[in-house]
């Protein structure tokens, strides 16, 4: 028990005996009233100053020992007990935080566990459809302060999928569930060690010149994702009649699917099953969807695996509607939806001319690293990995969308030897990158800071900073 509760569990005791003590000697050799107490004669002094007001004043006097006792040893566990207090306080806005983080699905686009994932977003350079890379969040407190996580937490990023979270930003959260997701994000349990966290430079690297080498295929399957698109569109006005006749047959069936014989006991009558499995049968074959074709069996609960044969029915009948909608919206709009999506492909074929996201590895290591190929490399590898969302336009929205290297987006672009007049020397830039910039604070040459330039010296070596710098120093960043 702690100090503190023990005190407070002796005084009220204390306090509970002399009311007890009180009670007890005040109806001692009370008998019957036969005059009523503001008739009586008053007590006198020898009666008053008796044995009983000395047990009284006695009483008093240990009474008021206790309370001076406890006092001081109440206090004496105040500190701890506040702090008790806080600890608690902090783990219950840690526990909030994790659901705050799950309830609005952070955990969709930076990952579960924050190491970064991607996100849905129509690219304005093209007009298609992405899947932007967003990025990972578990070592966010190592590039950025808290007071410039909390900014993008509440107003969001322009031009990107990273909507506005806090109230003041137009968001859902107020301030307080700002702070508890702040609190979660840099907890340990969300927070990735920075001895991990300096782990990541190789895969990192590694999967950044991988890009580039499979960047030719990427292209390839791009082109032929937005034909096949504008396909779709085309077809939709001769599919969506039949789509939404089966959508409603199925929504018929299912409202049945109590009425008839339930051999397996599933809340789905036989009949119904069957006919269920026909309809999702013919709606995949009609619309080329193999994705709507569900088997339901009359003899078993659950045909899949961990889901009722009723739950899977439902979740069935639920994506039919949603292709039958989807395709009336389509025809409705084919005629603008067909010109953008026939805009892409122009967009996607010229990129695979243009060829902008390719960089000449072995003309970097002639220019800027005496011939060096290994070192031209792996700076070229960590500029993607780490410069390149803010530095080189359209990089997140993936290959197709990428511009030339350093053309510049969230952050400034780098190209025709920017980075030399913005920074007079090597070791100043190096610098900069490794402390990140500071809103207000002066940088460079003419440079002031707005909080938006991360600091790389927590994930990333020195001498792979160096490397980035001299990259950007180089020769090779020319623009178009």
């Amino acid at each position: 028990m702690e100090i503190s509760t023990l005190v407070i569990t002796v005084a009220a005791l204390a306090a509970i005996a002399w009311l007890a003590f009180l009670v007890a000697n005040s109806m001692r050799g009370r008998g019957k009233e036969e005059v009523a107490p503001n008739l009586a004669p008053g007590i006198t002094d020898d009666t008053l100053e008796s044995k009983r007001l000395d047990k009284t004043l006695a009483s008093a006097v240990v009474l008021s020992g206790i309370l001076a006792l406890s006092l001081p040893i109440y206090f004496v566990g105040e500190q701890s007990r506040q702090d008790g207090f806080v600890e608690e306080f902090d783990q219950v806005a840690l526990e909030r935080g994790a659901h705050l983080y799950g309830e609005f699905q952070c955990g969709n686009c930076h990952g579960v566990d924050g190491g970064g994932g991607v996100a849905s977003y129509v690219d304005k350079r093209s007009g298609i459809s992405v899947a932007w890379s967003a990025p990972a969040i578990n070592t966010v407190f190592y590039r950025y302060t808290p007071e410039e996580v909390r900014f993008w937490l509440v107003y969001g990023r322009a031009n990107s999928p990273m909507p506005a979270w806090g109230l003041a930003g137009g968001g859902p959260l107020n301030d307080q569930q700002i702070d508890e997701l702040m609190e979660y994000l840099q907890s340990a349990d969300f927070l990735l060690p920075q001895d991990d966290a300096l782990l990541l430079i190789e895969p990192s690297v590694n999967q950044a010149l991988s890009r580039l080498e499979t960047a030719d295929t990427v292209m390839t399957d791009a082109i032929t994702a937005q034909n096949d698109l504008v396909e779709a569109i085309q077809a939709a006005p001769g599919q969506v009649e039949r789509a939404e006749a089966l959508a409603a047959r199925a929504a018929q069936a299912l409202k049945e699917a109590g009425e008839g014989i339930d051999v397996d006991g599933d809340g789905l009558a036989d009949r119904i099953e069957q006919e269920l499995t026909a309809i999702f049968a013919e709606a995949g074959d009609a619309l080329g969807d193999p994705a709507l074709v569900v088997v339901l069996n009359p003899e078993a609960a659950q045909t899949g695996a961990g889901e009722a044969d009723l739950d899977l029915a439902h979740r069935a009948v639920a994506a039919l509607e949603t292709v039958a909608a989807k395709l009336r919206v389509t025809a409705d709009n084919q005629e603008k939806l067909l010109s953008q999506a026939l805009a892409g492909v122009a967009f996607l074929e010229q990129a695979q001319q243009d060829k902008k996201w390719e960089i000449d590895i072995a003309a970097v290591a002639d220019a800027t690293f005496s011939g060096d190929r290994e070192a031209a490399g792996r700076a070229v590898g960590l500029f993607n990995a780490y410069c390149a969302r803010c530095h080189t336009a359209g990089y997140s929205a993936g290959i197709p969308q990428t511009q030339s290297v350093g053309s510049g987006a969230l952050g400034p672009a780098l190209w025709n030897g920017r980075p030399n007049v913005q920074f007079l020397d090597a070791p100043d830039m190096v610098t900069f990158i490794t402390k990140g910039s500071e809103n207000g604070v002066a940088y460079g040459v003419n440079g002031v800071g707005s909080g938006r330039m991360p600091a790389f010296g927590p994930v990333l070596a020195m001498e792979d900073l160096e490397l980035v710098v001299q990259y950007l120093r180089g020769d090779t960043l020319t623009g178009d």
